[in-house]
């Protein structure tokens, strides 16, 4: 007698429905609560300790920007961080009738460029693709000293998702705009998603999408964690509207609804944008369930100072969350107050969390990743025995994945 086998159910994918973005009083009370600490010394918070602006700074240090015997680079920092400018590309006109020295004081488009390794190499780890999408008051060369850290700490080529600075005042706009102002988002609002997340969701789903990357990774920083809130907010609202017009046995008119997710089309610029993103939502949008996680399991995202008020989990299947999501933060980084270490119940950020008590200080290089090199590879004059990182939560690991990357390692 034949006997009947029965194939074990899979648990079901769940796609996260984002919640509404806060509004003007919420952001209102997020700001108090992050300007309420003691001693309120905000510019330390941001800059750290005095002693650490006067002393020679450390190689890769952000401090290195401002350098007299490099008189040119440090008067394009000072320009590019107070000269209010336009974040997008140029209108078509501008492009045709000025010179590019004048259309970069007025508009100051996200940029794509490569860091390669410490060897020089753009070609290691060729199954792996490393994402950096930078903070505030970012211009070109610091983003520069970032990325050329980054590579050194890891052993690995980063592609760098170069957030440009609008001036320092923009910037902050910009971050209360990406934080709230918006609904479930509403598709419609230009304001939903800034020219850096649209370029930033196209890169990241046409990583995920290639059948040999195996990896992605993704560090963010400061106000980058907002746009990586955004990209993932994309990605979940895709998930939902394909599952919906699915069900309506409606076919998905993706470049339509593209143009719809960044709020209207309005330059050449914006067309090629539009037309790589839309190729890009549709191939990750039209797959089954299971192609859908295997393309989430793997996108990693590591976030410093995360400022973003929603950053969720995009799907969940049989108890395991998608993506991967770690946090890192200073006690006293007032960026990072307004996000992650912020006690208000606005903030809804997932993924285990680690916190560096007593430390100060927002730069990514010289407060943030200068502690970590020196615990896990002390150098003769920077040693630091304790790990600098401790989980906020129980049940965390008690060192972050993260850690298992540094110098060319692979997590096991």
């Amino acid at each position: 007698m034949p006997t009947s086998t029965t194939k074990a159910r899979q648990p079901r994918l769940t796609t996260t429905i984002w919640p509404h973005a806060n509004n003007l009083k919420d952001l209102l009370g997020i700001a108090a609560d992050a300007a309420n600490m003691r001693p309120p010394l905000y510019v330390r918070s941001l800059f750290g300790p005095v002693d650490s602006w006067i002393r020679s700074p450390r190689k890769y240090s952000e401090f290195e920007i401002l350098d007299p015997w490099q008189p040119i680079r440090t008067l394009k920092y000072l320009r590019d961080a107070t000269i209010p400018a336009r974040p997008w590309s140029a209108p078509d006109w501008a492009e045709m009738l000025m010179p590019d020295l004048v259309t970069h004081l007025f508009w100051r488009p996200s940029r794509f460029f490569r860091q390669s390794d410490e060897s020089g190499s753009t070609r290691s780890f060729p199954d792996e693709l490393w994402f950096f999408i930078n903070g505030v008051a970012t211009n070109e060369d610091v983003a520069r000293l970032n990325a050329a850290f980054l590579a050194q700490l890891f052993h690995r080529p980063i592609t760098v998702m170069q957030n440009a600075t609008d001036s320092l005042l923009v910037d902050l706009v910009e971050c209360g705009l990406g934080k709230g102002f918006k609904k479930d988002p509403n598709s419609e609002d230009r304001k939903t998603m800034t020219e850096p997340a649209w370029k930033a969701t196209s890169a990241i789903l046409e990583a995920l999408n290639a059948p040999a990357i195996k990896k992605v990774v993704v560090i963010a920083h400061s106000q980058g964690t907002i746009i990586m809130a955004n990209v993932l907010r994309a990605i979940a609202k895709t998930l939902k509207d394909q599952r919906l017009l699915t069900t309506r046995r409606r076919k998905v008119a993706w470049h339509d609804y593209t143009q719809l997710l960044m709020g209207g089309v309005k330059t050449d610029v914006d067309k090629a944008i539009c037309d790589d993103l839309a190729l890009s939502l549709s191939v990750f949008g039209a797959e089954t369930p299971s192609g859908v996680l295997k393309r989430l399991q793997k996108l990693e995202i590591y976030t410093f100072a995360n400022c973003a008020d929603k950053m969720k989990y995009v799907a969940h299947r049989g108890g395991r969350a998608f993506p991967y999501l770690e946090h890192f933060a200073n006690e006293f980084d007032i960026v990072a107050r307004l996000g992650i270490l912020s006690p208000n119940s606005k903030i809804e950020i997932d993924g285990p969390a680690y916190r560096q008590e007593g430390a100060w200080g927002h730069l990514l290089n010289e407060h943030y990743l200068f502690a970590i090199d020196d615990y896990l590879y002390p150098g003769l004059e920077t040693v630091r025995e304790e790990n600098p990182y401790a989980p906020m939560d129980v049940g965390h690991d008690t060192e972050p994945r993260l850690y298992r990357y540094c110098h060319g390692k692979r997590p096991g």
